[in-house]
This record gives C-alpha cells, sequence and structure tokens, in this order.
C-alpha cells in the first residue's frame, strides 16, 4: 500500500514537472511579444489602410447608427473636385476635368496662353515648387563650375525632418551639383545654400531678388520668404503667377536639363567619402504607373499646410505645355496633372500667326505716323511671346481677331476668340540706322530753330 503512494506521488511529481517544462516556451514567447508586436504594426503602417479600409466597410457597426452617416471613402475626391472650372464658362471653349486640386492651370509654354483655368489667382502655398524660381535665378547669376561652401547656418536652419542630403557645415559643391541638389533631391539645405552664394552671403538679399523676378513677370500675388518653400504665412502664390514662374524658367537650356533629368549622382567631396544618388521626384519623368509620355520634367511640393503641390511640363506634336496643380492631395495630384496633359493635347492645336498679324499704325513723335510690320526691313524686332496660339481643335485661325497698342519700346499685340485674350505677344522694337539717323536730324533742326528763337528774344 505504501509502496503504491510512493507510486501516486511520483506520477503526480512527474506530471507537474513535465507541464512547467512545456510552458516555458510560452512565457518565452510573451517575454519578446511586445517586439513582435512592433515589428507587425511597423508593416501594418505602410501595408494595412488597404485591408482595414476593407475590414471597416464590411462590418455593419462600423457605420455610425447614431447619426446615419455612412463612413467617409477613403478613396473618394475631396469636395474641391467639385468646385468651378472658370475655363468652362469661356464661350465656344472645350470643357475641361474636374480635377481635386483646389486651384490649378494648364498653360501653353511658348506663348504663355492659358487653357485651362481652376481659381488660378486664388493665393495658395507653393512649398517645394518655389524651387524653381531658387534655381532659375541661381542659373542665370553664377556659373556651373562656380563653388559652394555650406555655412552652419545653411545647414542648420531648415526644419527638423525637411527634406535634406545630409550636407555638413564646410562641405563644397560646385553650383551644377547643387542645382541638382535643388531641383532633382528638393534639398533644403543646398537651397540655403545657393541662395547664401548668389545672395552674396545673405539668404534675404536672394530672397529679394525673388521677389523683384516675380513682380517683373507681372506676378502680383506671389511673395516669396525664402529659397525653399518651407511653410510662411506671407510665402504663397498663385497657379497663375507659379506657371508663368515655371514656364520663363524653362525657356533656359539649363534649367529645362537639370529639371529633365531623372537621376544624377553627386561626387565624394571634401567631407564626404561616398557618392550620393539623386532621384527626380517627380513621378511623371520615370518609368512606372505615374509615367506620363512626354513628360519633360518637373517639380514636386509638399507641407502640411500646403498640401501636394505639383508643377509638370510635358510634350507632344510640337505643343509644349506646363502644368501646375496647388492645394491637392497625394493619391490625386498625379492623375489631376495627367488628365489636364490629355485635355490640352487633345483638344488643341497650334496655328502660327505671323502672316496673319494685321499692319499697324505707330505714332512715334515728334515723328509723323508710320506703318509697322514685324517684317519691316526698317525695324529689328524682338518677339517674346512667339508667333503662334493655341486654339480649340474645331477653331480655326480665321476666328482670331487682333487688337495692338503701343508702350514704351513696345507693341502688343492682343490675340482673342470671342472677346477673350489667348495670349498677348509683345515685339520690342529697335530702330535701324536709317530712323536713327531722322530722329538725330530732326532733333538737330529742333535744336537749331531753339536757337532762332533764343536770339530772337535777346
Amino acid at each position: 500500500m505504501n509502496h503504491l503512494k510512493h507510486r501516486v506521488i511520483s506520477a503526480v511529481c512527474s506530471i507537474t514537472l513535465l507541464s512547467g517544462t512545456f510552458s516555458l516556451p510560452v512565457f518565452a514567447a510573451d517575454a519578446n511579444s511586445s517586439e513582435n508586436t512592433e515589428a507587425i504594426s511597423q508593416t501594418s503602417e505602410t501595408a494595412a489602410p488597404t485591408d482595414t479600409t476593407t475590414a471597416q466597410s464590411s462590418d455593419p457597426a462600423s457605420t455610425d447608427t447614431t447619426s446615419g452617416t455612412p463612413p467617409t471613402d477613403p478613396n473618394a475626391p475631396p469636395e474641391s473636385y467639385n468646385w468651378e472650372v472658370q475655363s468652362d464658362s469661356w464661350a465656344s471653349w472645350p470643357k475641361g476635368p474636374q480635377v481635386a486640386a483646389e486651384t490649378a492651370i494648364l498653360m501653353d509654354v511658348d506663348s504663355g496662353e492659358i487653357l485651362y483655368a481652376k481659381g488660378i489667382d486664388e493665393k495658395r502655398y507653393p512649398a517645394s515648387t518655389t524651387k524653381i524660381m531658387t534655381a532659375w535665378l541661381a542659373i542665370e547669376n553664377s556659373n556651373l563650375s562656380d563653388q559652394i561652401t555650406f555655412s552652419t547656418d545653411a545647414v542648420y536652419s531648415i526644419e527638423p525632418g525637411s527634406t535634406h542630403i545630409g550636407i555638413k557645415p564646410g562641405e563644397i559643391l560646385t553650383m551644377e551639383q547643387s542645382l541638382y541638389a535643388v531641383l532633382l533631391a528638393s534639398a533644403n539645405e543646398v537651397s540655403n545654400g545657393v541662395a547664401e552664394y548668389v545672395g552674396g552671403g545673405s539668404i534675404s538679399a536672394f530672397v529679394d531678388k525673388m521677389n523683384e523676378r516675380a513682380a517683373s513677370l507681372g506676378c502680383n500675388n506671389t511673395h516669396f520668404m525664402n529659397p525653399s518653400g518651407l511653410h510662411d504665412d506671407n510665402h504663397y502664390t498663385t497657379a497663375r503667377d507659379l506657371a508663368t514662374i515655371a514656364r520663363s524658367a524653362f525657356q533656359n537650356k539649363i534649367f529645362r536639363k537639370i529639371i529633365g533629368t531623372e537621376y544624377y549622382i553627386e561626387p565624394k567631396t571634401n567631407l564626404t567619402d561616398e557618392e550620393r544618388w539623386l532621384n527626380n521626384h517627380n513621378k511623371m519623368l520615370l518609368s512606372g504607373e505615374k509615367h506620363y509620355d512626354g513628360c519633360l520634367g518637373g517639380k514636386t511640393g509638399y507641407t502640411t499646410t500646403a498640401g501636394n503641390t505639383l508643377v509638370t511640363f510635358a510634350e507632344r506634336d510640337n505643343m509644349r505645355l506646363v502644368c501646375v496643380v496647388l492645394a491637392d492631395t497625394l493619391r490625386f495630384q498625379y492623375s489631376d496633372t495627367a488628365s489636364l496633359f490629355d485635355y490640352g493635347f487633345g483638344n488643341f492645336h497650334k496655328e502660327v500667326i505671323t502672316e496673319n498679324q494685321p499692319e499697324t499704325t505707330v505714332q512715334l513723335l515728334p515723328a509723323d505716323a508710320f506703318s509697322l510690320k514685324m517684317t519691316t526691313p526698317e525695324f529689328l524686332s524682338c518677339v517674346e511671346n512667339g508667333n503662334c496660339v493655341t486654339l480649340p481643335n474645331d477653331v480655326s485661325l480665321d476666328s482670331v481677331t487682333y487688337e495692338t497698342r503701343v508702350e514704351g519700346d513696345s507693341v502688343f499685340t492682343d490675340c482673342l476668340f470671342n472677346n477673350q485674350i489667348l495670349m498677348t505677344k509683345q515685339v520690342k522694337i529697335l530702330p535701324s540706322k536709317s530712323i536713327q539717323k531722322s530722329f538725330k536730324a530732326m532733333n538737330q533742326k529742333k535744336t537749331s530753330k531753339s536757337k532762332k528763337a533764343k536770339k530772337r528774344h535777346h
């Protein structure tokens, strides 16, 4: 009997010990569970939104039964998608697409003609599309081989977490390398360094140049506070102004080359032993689902206040267009831009207007009135907005009317369709030697008369 008791007790102890042994892995798993959960949650942040959305939409409990309002579809466009499109009210003009961007414009690069308009004069924040002006001014006021030594202020005065390429104080880049960093990688510290260099050591002096250039282009609803586009309440533009700045910058071949480059390799520097690979942030230029045939490059931008901003250039059938979308969303900025390009290339054609421009009578006092044509041999002319007009596909050049005026040393010709100004052509007039001789003779004659009058007075 006692022997049996000992056996039972031994069996119970063995079971207890075995149970404890088998439970150890469970306790070990619990000890690591927080680490595993963190890994799972990180994966979920990038991959789970679709799954979460599906689960919510299929769960009846996800509907707010107290208010009776169904959950918002995260794939639906914002309210701004239904906002008014100004160009839809233009007589005999092709109806444009609805876009999610709060403001948007499609402009002919060569003539400045507006093909699509949505809130184009409403002020918005440009974010990093500001760097179009920064790079353009730098190109015009420096040599590509110039060397920029980055100051501590240029490197560390940017917002924490904002876009940069890890430049160190005292590091040296050429202007060319810096421009690729500004336009492709949207590097904020490089934008500061470029501004300091061109501004003679002062970022604020460079910003003054930015505002002066904007004003000279007639961009009266634009004001810059920094060269990077980081948020400031007084740093703003409009779709019309930004497109005007962009098309003007695009006339520069160096700017065109850089902004249309897919990637660039920054070589080693005095402080960096590794190369830096810079990729163009505009996905319409790159291969992939966002690629757009004919894209020539562009500039992206984003801040939490500005939303997504995008400037893109494209060309098809000898027609070059620039599209600007402001206050857009990450989901819709590229599809909005593609829709506007499709609208432009699909509904418009270009016509040469040089031969059709009417003869203009110009009064240049004190000379008598005389006729002036762009082809008149007595004058050298500089055409600033080109000799083409972009028209709807079903409209011929015969439907275009012209109004001409003289301001200073220029003749301005407004090209109109249904009383809507399509574009204004500016021709700067430079008198030839024969005309200059005539003016000189007139001045001499006036001087002679003045001397005779003085003699009579005495």
